[in-house]
């Protein structure tokens, strides 16, 4: 990926039509979810056939409450796969498992930790990546790295703020973590903890059936497994820890399993 990435870097930054408005991006994002969607898969099928028995009052809140505005442009038809395609995500049916990023060195820069710690706006650069948008791309290179020389070379259009705009939500947005279970993975809390000390700091929101722990390659960290006894107490874990930086430099990741 580092290498499809410097070589948008390296491309000029020309703000054309193609860095999309919100109406248009997700038109965009619906004809790539149709794409996506296999029709002959019985989980699809009856996924479909669910969302095709609401009224799309109903759909549009679902979409909503996930964080997907719907265009007044977008058809009814399209809003209902969108929908298809949010469900099948959720529930771990759809979309191939993607190798662990690997975290970036002591002279990483800027835009290269922030794809590694932002799960939010990584998803929004590798959808520009599938929509082939070098433009919006080399922006969030040039912004993240050097918002003032990115600004003094590009700004004062339209499509400029309106990209900026995108790439900050992504930044300041924290991605949602469906939890189904009480069993967890972590990784981010300091190896000077020591088992103990992790163990003391998830088991204070409740019992813990199983745990694992393990310093990280980078001598700073640990990682691990943790499995409360029900689902509520993961959550609660989660929304406590999952991003907390504690002084680092690096974000705790507690992800559900």
């Amino acid at each position: 990926m580092y290498a499809i990435l410097c070589a948008a870097a390296s491309v000029g930054l020309l703000l054309t039509p193609t860095a999309l408005s919100p109406g248009l991006r997700m038109g965009r994002m619906s004809a790539l979810a149709m794409m996506a969607l296999d029709y002959k898969d019985p989980d699809v099928a009856a996924e479909f056939t669910k969302c095709q028995s609401m009224d799309t009052e109903a759909v549009e809140e679902e979409l909503a409450a996930s964080g997907i505005p719907v265009p007044p442009t977008m058809n009814d038809m399209d809003m209902r796969m969108m929908l298809v395609e949010m469900r099948m995500r959720k529930a771990g049916k759809m979309g191939a498992s993607k190798p662990e990023m690997k975290k970036p060195g002591p002279n990483a820069n800027d835009f290269e930790k922030a794809l590694y710690d932002k799960p939010v706006f990584r998803e929004l650069f590798e959808e520009w990546q599938q929509m082939r948008n070098t433009n919006a791309m080399n922006l969030a290179t040039e912004y993240i790295n050097n918002p003032r020389r990115a600004k003094e070379r590009y700004g004062g259009t339209a499509k400029y703020e309106e990209t900026v705009a995108m790439i900050e939500h992504a930044l300041s947005a924290k991605k949602e973590k469906v939890a189904t279970s009480g069993r967890l993975t972590y990784s981010g809390f300091p190896a000077n903890m020591g088992e103990a000390g992790v163990k003391m700091t998830l088991g204070a929101f409740g019992e813990l059936k199983e745990f694992t722990f393990n310093e990280n390659d980078d001598g700073m960290t640990c990682s691990g497994t943790a499995e409360f006894e029900d689902v509520d107490t993961a959550k609660a874990a989660i929304e406590k820890y999952d991003g907390m930086d504690m002084g680092l430099g690096n974000a705790i990741t507690l992800e559900p399993l």
